[in-house]
């Protein structure tokens, strides 16, 4: 029987439910950044959305490898 569990935010299916909808570096580094108190920002949420599609992805990248040399992860 198919999973009926609702499709959650792309970052709360990684980190919950250890859905893989990013890259492995991506999925990593925001794993890393799930550990800092507010280290994951509105707008790295919202632009997870792309990433789940395969959109922006280098440019995600940046912001994630940013944010943690930012936080220090």
């Amino acid at each position: 029987m198919p999973d009926e569990r609702p499709r959650e935010h792309p970052i709360r299916e990684l980190l919950l439910h250890g859905q893989h909808p990013f890259p492995a570096d991506m999925a990593e580094m925001i794993q890393r950044l799930h550990l800092k108190p507010n280290a994951i920002t509105a707008e790295i949420a919202m632009d997870a959305y792309d990433w789940e599609r395969g959109e922006q992805l280098d440019r995600g990248r940046k912001k994630l490898l940013a944010l943690c040399t930012q936080h220090g992860v």
